[in-house]
C-alpha cells in the first residue's frame, strides 16, 4: 500500500476543515433565518392581536352607545304613546259632550 504525501494530507485534512466550517456556518445561518421568521411571525401575531383588541373596544363602546340611544328612544316611544292615549281620551269625551 502505497503512502500518501505529506502535501495530500495536509490538503485532505484542509478540506475536511473547510467542509466543516461550511456545514457549522450553514447550519448556523439555517437556524438565524428560523428565528428571524419566527420573530416576524410572532411580531405579526402581535400586531394583530393588537388590533382585534383595538376593534373589540371600539365596537364595545359602539354597542354601549347603541343601548343607551335604544333605552332613551324606547322611553320617548312610552311617553309619546301615553300622550297620544291622554289626547286621544280627551278627544273622545269632547264627541261624547257634544
Amino acid at each position: 500500500m502505497r503512502r500518501m504525501d505529506q502535501g495530500t494530507a495536509i490538503g485532505l485534512q484542509a478540506t475536511a476543515i473547510g467542509v466543516g466550517i461550511g456545514a457549522a456556518i450553514y447550519t448556523g445561518h439555517a437556524r438565524a433565518m428560523e428565528a428571524v421568521r419566527a420573530n416576524r411571525e410572532a411580531r405579526e401575531q402581535a400586531a394583530y392581536h393588537a388590533a382585534v383588541a383595538g376593534n373589540v373596544a371600539r365596537l364595545e363602546g359602539i354597542a354601549r352607545a347603541a343601548l343607551r340611544d335604544l333605552g332613551e328612544a324606547q322611553a320617548e316611544v312610552e311617553r309619546l304613546r301615553r300622550a297620544l292615549a291622554q289626547r286621544q281620551a280627551f278627544i273622545d269625551r269632547q264627541r261624547r259632550a257634544a
